[in-house]
């Protein structure tokens, strides 16, 4: 047994060590596992993997759903996008209690109103049963400060900025809509159920509205709004019950007439969130039209105010806060009074209009008629009228006058200009014509160009242009060729794309680009075939005959630079042929549409035909691009679908005049 003694003392030895090891704490864990696993859940907005690291009386103290439900309820709020713990440091730490450490640094907060910069705290504290460390939760570990009190978010608007003509009055502006609705309490389910005739709605619709949560006695319940209800509808609603209010709503000066150039705004969609920042759910976006274009400098920059308050209300501490900005007021070169004129005349027509300054390319009035109502869009379209408009023949959702269509004879002035630059075309050399149809030879089987005036005499260009002989315009581009024609067509900026502040499409001599067929390059000579071009464009192509031969690249805003596009697209020579030759189309073809003792009117009448075969006769539109030879200021397209019953081009070159004889009175 003495063997053994020997073992009591290092027992006791070892014993005594164990004892002191454990007491002096050297086995105690350290505290930088919670600390790492809380930095990383509180960044990752993991907020259920923060309550299990909570000390025993933080839990007791706050349950789970005051730190995971209202951590995250105010994040959303605050529209929190990155919460970030920076520089996190211990704190010099109590010699005397080693079970306690204090860490510090800054949470950032990065939020729809701003970056937030805060001092935070994490205080841990040591569980010697369970041999971990855990944290004294506090609310000031959602945002510090916040103790026992709630945050406030007070959010302001500016106002979004005007669309103005050029002449300084308003198109789009901030105005006013009228609600009419109900007065909670003073009319009960049956009352409104009767007013739904009256409000054109459904009754299933009223009875959600009627059955709102919200709504309390006293209060005002909004139904449904209109720009303005006329008075027969007002009377109607007062002997219902019902009641108007007004409340702040965009404008539109023009209504129909400025509906494809001007657009109109609506609330933002989810998906339109998700594409562009800084909006929040109920702001108003522009949906198409200059409201859209200009979008990023007509919206409004909101104002914030993000506090701190206590139970009563009263601020405890003020956040963040940021004054509103109003939008940017935009002026554009249209002219109001101009574009409700052209309007007012072809609303009950399909096409489009287009005038411009020939000085420098600005936009006078873009316009295309038919068109829907701003506030149809504004205030809700139900659905069958929304089909109805889709399928509308006369297409009127459709922007027409930035879009490219058949210029029709509106192109033989082209194809003047290109035949005039060529060395070996005469202007004043006759071609003998004769009968209604033409073809090159044999090889054409039964196609002919067919001409609508048939007279059987001599032409030069000036009276093929006066006549609009397409025959003539066929020939002459068959013996430049088709490389000459499509060069020249090329350099008339036909297949460019403009580098506009308002987005035209691109015309096309062909849907390839090139011609390769005799019967296809005869036919784009006179404006049928494959060709393409927005009336903008081609208005823009006549305005250079005006103004000495540059093409301007049509804009639409009055801050833009005058930008010449192309440059002497022929000899002033030939510029004064042209207008001669337009003169003519006025005086001697169409003196009865067009001609006027006040203007001495010149232009190109054109017809562009749209059928399946050449035996037949399909639908035409009627082209007239015209202006007023003593006053070069402007130059006005328009187009006019389905006249092959009204007269053809001639209905369109009448237009022209009645729009002109009203704007003269």
């Amino acid at each position: 047994m003495k063997k053994f003694l020997w073992v009591i003392p290092i027992v006791l030895i070892l014993g005594a060590g164990l004892y002191f090891l454990m007491t002096s704490g050297f086995f105690q864990k350290s505290e930088e596992e919670t600390l790492d696993r809380f930095t990383e859940s509180y960044q990752n907005e993991d907020y259920e993997d923060i309550y299990p690291l909570l000390s025993a009386s933080a839990k007791e103290e706050y349950p789970e759903e005051e730190v995971v439900d209202r951590n995250r309820s105010l994040y959303e709020s605050l529209g929190v996008e990155t919460a970030t713990l920076e520089d996190i440091e211990g704190a010099e730490s109590n010699e005397e209690n080693d079970q306690e450490k204090l860490y510090t640094g800054d949470l950032v907060l990065d939020t729809r109103y701003g970056e937030m910069t805060r001092e935070y705290t994490i205080d841990l504290s040591y569980n010697e049963e369970e041999n971990d460390w855990f944290i004294e939760w506090t609310p000031d570990m959602i945002i510090p400060g916040l103790a026992d009190n709630e945050l406030r978010i007070d959010v302001s608007k500016g106002q979004r900025g005007e669309i103005l003509d050029r002449n300084g009055d308003k198109l789009a502006f901030n105005g006013t809509k009228e609600t009419v609705g109900y007065i909670a309490g003073r009319l009960d389910e049956t009352g409104l159920l009767e007013a739904a005739e009256a409000l054109d709605m459904g009754e299933e619709s009223l009875q959600n509205i009627f059955n709102e949560a919200w709504i309390e006695d006293g209060m005002f319940v909004p139904v449904k709004d209109a720009h303005r209800f006329d008075e027969e509808r007002r009377e109607e609603f007062q002997d219902l019950g019902l009641t108007i209010q007004e409340s702040p709503a965009r404008e539109y000066a023009l209504e129909d007439a400025g509906f494809h150039l001007l657009g109109y705004i609506g609330p933002i969609t989810a998906e339109e969130m998700e594409e562009r920042d800084g909006y929040t759910s109920g702001d108003m976006i522009g949906k198409r039209g200059a409201e859209r274009l200009y979008e990023d400098r007509l919206r409004p920059e909101g104002g914030h105010t993000v506090s701190i308050v206590d139970e009563s209300g009263n601020t405890v501490e003020e956040l963040m806060k940021a004054e509103p900005q109003d939008g940017e007021d935009i002026q554009l070169t249209i002219d109001g009074s101009l574009q409700s004129t052209i309007y007012s005349h072809l609303e009950e027509d399909a096409g489009a209009s287009v005038a411009m300054d020939p000085d420098n390319g600005e936009m006078l009035a873009t316009v295309s008629y038919p068109s829907p109502s701003p506030y149809d869009f504004m205030f809700g379209i139900n659905q069958e009228d929304y089909e109805a408009l889709e399928t509308d023949e006369d297409s009127p959702l459709l922007n027409k006058f930035n879009r490219t269509t058949s210029p029709g004879s509106t192109q033989k002035i082209l194809t003047s200009i290109i035949a005039m630059n060529s060395e070996d075309f005469d202007k004043n050399e006759t071609m003998e014509i004769t009968g209604k149809g033409w073809q090159q030879d044999d090889s054409w089987g039964g196609y002919e160009v067919n001409r609508y005036h048939v007279m059987d005499e001599s032409f030069d260009l000036k009276k093929a242009l006066t006549y609009s002989d397409n025959i003539y315009f066929a020939r002459t581009a068959l013996e430049l060729g088709a490389e000459e024609f499509t060069s020249g067509m090329e350099a008339l900026g036909i297949g460019q794309e403009y580098d506009t502040d308002y987005p035209i499409y691109t015309s096309q001599v062909s849907n390839e680009g090139t011609i390769e067929s005799d019967i296809l390059l005869a036919d784009t000579a006179y404006g049928q075939g494959e060709l393409m071009i927005s009336p903008i464009q081609i208005t823009a192509i006549y305005g250079a005959v005006l103004n000495g031969g540059d093409i301007y690249e049509p804009h639409i805003l009055a801050e833009s630079e005058e930008n010449v596009q192309i440059e002497d697209i022929t000899s002033q020579e030939n510029l004064d042929y042209l207008e001669e030759a337009m003169r003519d189309v006025v005086r001697l073809n169409h003196p009865d549409d067009v001609e006027r003792p006040y203007a001495q009117f010149a232009g190109k009448t054109g017809t562009s035909e749209n059928k399946t075969s050449q035996d037949t006769r399909g639908e035409e539109t009627g082209w007239f691009i015209g202006y007023d030879q003593n006053n070069k200021d402007m130059i006005m397209s328009l187009y006019v679908e389905d006249v092959e019953d009204r007269g053809m081009s001639e209905y369109s070159a009448k237009k022209f005049t009645e729009i002109h004889d009203e704007l003269n009175e």
